[in-house]
């Protein structure tokens, strides 16, 4: 899997590098409004916050771990995310929390698979909220239709084993593949609460909508009026194009997919999609980079060494990811 996420990174690297229009880049940043792209980047700070806000929830059964460990986690996941490959920040930010936590790295590991099914699921009701505002086409539809069934069949596998534990170990025994499971489902059982689970999914509506308005609030300093349901539309594009592990802070096939969703379906004309592509990019990722290394500076962390731990750690656990 990494292999095709490194590969799809090249080529969108090349594709969207092999004719830029740099001068006009320069003439977009010299032009840009800067209350509009702090206003950008605090939101986009915000979601960070929330998100260590609903994962704590999510954690609250298995040991209910303190706001600031959480948080903490979430940005040298972060910085994980921007300068390793393969979205290995995931890892780093289980493995960090369970270090300094009562929660185990199996757990860890768990609640962070159930925020991702969350995402899916939002993005999902974000896509049916705009779709009356934002004409796509057929092609983009199809794809929605089946990442929302993708989506959801995760969503009803990840129930039926957080509240059916002894249907699932049934299920786990009848498979040739399901001895290495066998060691997580009573763990993995203890998150299993609605009250904690509905509440983080509530919670996942502000962590997307700061997501959303950081969006809109850059495309406004870049002096574009695409307004919220196109900035709804972008983020949901890059957050599917970007499933894939890929290069470090998702370099090449994020622009390119921005690119291609301004240009194809916002109508914004070639050289301006890439222009303000490489804004939302800059402003987007570099706060996450900020925050991750002001994060390992303050815990006195070697981010490295750590992602060599958490790497034997999931070894050592058999965890199946």
């Amino acid at each position: 899997m990494p292999a095709i996420g490194y590969s799809v990174s090249a080529v969108s690297l090349i594709w969207v590098f092999r004719r830029f229009p740099w001068s006009l880049l320069a003439d977009h940043f010299r032009t840009l409004e800067w209350n509009w792209v702090a206003f950008g980047v605090l939101l986009e700070i915000a979601a960070y916050w929330i998100d260590a806000w609903r994962w704590r929830e999510i954690l609250r059964p298995v040991g209910s771990p303190s706001y600031g460990y959480c948080l903490e986690a979430v940005f040298v996941g972060l910085l994980g995310n921007d300068i390793l490959p393969a979205k290995a920040g995931e890892l780093v930010r289980c493995y960090l929390l369970s270090m300094e936590t009562k929660v185990t790295l199996p757990l860890a590991i768990t609640s962070d698979v159930i925020l991702r099914i969350m995402d899916g699921l939002w993005i999902v009701i974000l896509y049916l909220i705009i779709t009356w505002q934002i004409s796509t086409h057929t092609d983009v539809t199809r794809g929605m239709w089946v990442f929302g069934a993708l989506a959801v069949a995760a969503a009803v596998v990840l129930l039926f084993v957080l509240f059916r534990r002894q249907h699932a170990r049934e299920f786990v025994k009848t498979t040739s593949w399901g001895a290495r499971f066998m060691h997580l489902l009573d763990e993995i059982h203890r998150l299993g609460h609605w009250p904690y689970l509905r509440r983080a999914m509530a919670i996942s509506a502000f962590y997307w909508g700061a997501q959303v308005l950081a969006i809109w609030a850059l495309t406004k300093a870049d002096r574009f009026d695409l307004g919220l349901s196109a900035a709804a539309f972008l983020l949901i594009v890059r957050s599917v194009a970007t499933l894939i592990p890929n290069a470090p802070a998702n370099m090449g096939t994020y622009q390119l997919a921005l690119t291609i969703a301004l240009e194809m379906y916002l109508f914004v004309e070639h050289a301006n999609a890439d222009a303000l592509a490489e804004i939302l990019f800059l402003f987007l990722t570099l706060p996450a980079a900020v925050g991750g290394a002001i994060a390992l500076v303050m815990a006195d962390i070697d981010l490295f060494s750590l992602h060599r731990r958490a790497h034997t750690a999931k070894s050592t656990n058999r965890l199946p990811v």
